[in-house]
């Protein structure tokens, strides 16, 4: 073409343009359905609200709009919900029903947040008036058929010459003999026309008596018969550290094992636990065998200087006490035997 010519589109061109801009609108909108097409189970029509479309853009005043309507569901749930929770109170469905209309304009997730606290509250207040319901809140109620009934009788129509009207049965017996052919029969009453009332009886009881002859005096004690004895313990640990004084330092087995009684054995070691436990005893294992010798009980100074007190645990049995003899060789108690004390028949110990 030559030069300087402005070169103008015919109609030709114009249609090309044109064919070529609805087969790219075509292709588009092709693209954008090919997820529903390709499978026959998403040819349903998508449900409108937040699942369906989520639009970041939406108008700010229609979501001020749906949070205030939201919100003011909530109140009205919270303030009136004594009034849902009656058997008769249509409340919650009218909740669920405004609600459901909410969410189809719902494309955000604030305000899906709202729905679901929505939700939330109806569905407790649900469960709340299930609970409350009862299975016979329609079954017969006796004060309102005896209401009804008296009416009926015209028992209602008080004259002024008559106090007390006389119900008409008559009426009340038309109308239910239209209901039923049953034969009026007779019924006999169960049971006896009269009871004899059985008279209590009222039995007297008799004083025990006792026989004089087996009766006796109890012995009668003057203080002569009443011996006051020292506290055996007290005495025995006296005893033990009056003998440990004069024979420490000795080993602690040789020095408690009785080997003519076992169970004095025993006591040897719990009296001795006493002047251990007071500081009087002091037991050194240095020389590895426990060695018994006497000291001074520490003072508090010593206690606050660090001292600590500390317990120790010793069980012995038969066998350990035969081993122990044997081992130690000990064939005298350094401790001597005691004497079992006899009771004294007729005497009392205080």
């Amino acid at each position: 073409m030559p030069s300087g010519t402005r070169n103008t589109p015919n109609d030709s061109d114009k249609e090309n343009a044109m064919d070529s801009d609805r087969g790219e609108q075509m292709q588009i909108e092709s693209i954008e359905a090919s997820p529903h097409t390709q499978n026959p189970q998403n040819t349903q029509k998508p449900e409108q609200g937040l699942g369906s479309t989520y639009d970041p853009d939406q108008d700010k005043d229609e979501k001020r709009w749906l949070r205030r309507e939201y919100r003011t569901l909530l109140t009205e749930t919270e303030e009136n919900m004594q009034d849902y929770l009656r058997p008769d109170s249509d409340g919650l469905a009218h909740n669920l029903a405004r609600a459901n209309e909410l969410i189809q304009k719902v494309k955000n997730t604030h305000e899906a947040t709202l729905d679901s606290s929505l939700l939330v509250k109806t569905s407790i207040l649900g469960v709340q008036k299930a609970r409350r319901m009862k299975l016979d809140s329609n079954a017969f109620d006796v004060d309102d058929y005896i209401s009804k009934l008296i009416t009926l009788m015209g028992g209602r129509q008080i004259d002024d010459d008559e106090e007390d009207p006389v119900l008409n049965w008559k009426l009340v017996g038309d109308i239910a003999s239209r209901c039923t052919f049953r034969v009026p029969t007779m019924e006999f009453m169960l049971g006896p026309l009269s009871i004899e009332q059985k008279e209590r009886r009222f039995g007297i009881r008799k004083a025990l008596e006792k026989n004089k002859k087996d009766m006796t005096m109890p012995t009668q004690l003057g203080e002569k018969d009443i011996e006051r004895q020292e506290n055996e313990t007290t005495r025995n640990v006296k005893m033990i550290w009056n003998i440990l004084d004069e024979k420490q330092p000795i080993n602690f087995f040789e020095f408690i094992i009785n080997p003519e009684s076992f169970g004095q054995t025993v006591e040897n070691i719990f009296y001795l636990s006493f002047l251990v436990r007071d500081g009087k005893v002091d037991i050194d294992d240095e020389s590895g065998q426990p060695i018994l010798s006497l000291c001074e009980p520490p003072t508090q100074e010593d206690y606050n200087a660090g001292l600590i007190k500390k317990q120790l645990v010793l069980g012995i049995d038969m066998k350990t006490w035969k081993e122990l003899i044997e081992v130690y060789n000990i064939r005298e108690s350094a401790i001597p035997t005691r004497k079992s004390r006899e009771q004294n028949v007729g005497k009392w110990y205080g």
